[in-house]
C-alpha cells in the first residue's frame, strides 16, 4: 500500500515559514572589533619618617612688622627680620624613605600645619617646603630618601612660648 501525501494550504505556508523564520533570527551583518588591553601593577607604597623639624630658638627683639623664619630641607636656617630675631640652636629637618615599584614617579603632597604654644594656646601656621614628586630609582628597600623644611611667620602680636604641631606628608603613585 502506498500512501500519498495531501499537501493543503496551511502545510505549505508552514513550510516556507521555517527558512523565513530562521532567516529573520539571524543578524544580517555581524561586525567584529577588538582593543588592546593594558594593566601597570605597582608594589603598594611605604613610607617611614625619622627625626623632627626643630627651628632651634628664636628670639624677638620688638618686631615692628611680620617677620618670616625659614629652614630650608637642606637644613638651612633664614631668619628674616635683621636685627629684629636672633636665631640661636641646633636645627634639623626629618628624613622621609618611601618605597615602592622601579622606576615610578612619586608625587609627594606636604599639608600646612597648626603648630600650638603650649603656653596659652596660640597658634602658628608651618608652611612646608621640599620635593614635591621624585623617582623611584630601585623596588622595595633601600627606596629613596627625601627632607621637609618650612617656614613659619611671626607677628609683633606673637606669643612667647614653645609651639609644638605634626608634619603630615603623603605620597602616591603620579
Amino acid at each position: 500500500m502506498v500512501r500519498r501525501m495531501v499537501w493543503g494550504r496551511s502545510s505549505v505556508r508552514a513550510v516556507l515559514a521555517l527558512p523565513l523564520a530562521a532567516l529573520a533570527g539571524a543578524p544580517v551583518s555581524a561586525a567584529q572589533s577588538s582593543a588592546t588591553v593594558t594593566v601597570n601593577i605597582v608594589k603598594p607604597l611605604s613610607l617611614t619618617s625619622s627625626g623632627s623639624l626643630n627651628f632651634g630658638t628664636i628670639v624677638m627683639n620688638s618686631l615692628t612688622a611680620s617677620r618670616t623664619v625659614s629652614l630650608s630641607p637642606q637644613n638651612v636656617l633664614t631668619c628674616g627680620g635683621g636685627v629684629e630675631l636672633a636665631c640661636s640652636g641646633a636645627t634639623s629637618v626629618p628624613t622621609y624613605n618611601v618605597q615602592g615599584t622601579n622606576r615610578t614617579v612619586i608625587s609627594i603632597a606636604k599639608t600646612p600645619t597648626m603648630l600650638t604654644n603650649s603656653s596659652d594656646g596660640s597658634k602658628l601656621t608651618l608652611t612646608l617646603s621640599g620635593p614635591t614628586s621624585i623617582t623611584l630609582a630601585n623596588s622595595g628597600a633601600p627606596g629613596e630618601n627625601f627632607t621637609v623644611g618650612g617656614s613659619i611667620t611671626l607677628t609683633p602680636s606673637t606669643s612667647a612660648g614653645l609651639y609644638s604641631g605634626t608634619v603630615n606628608v603623603t605620597v602616591d603613585y603620579q
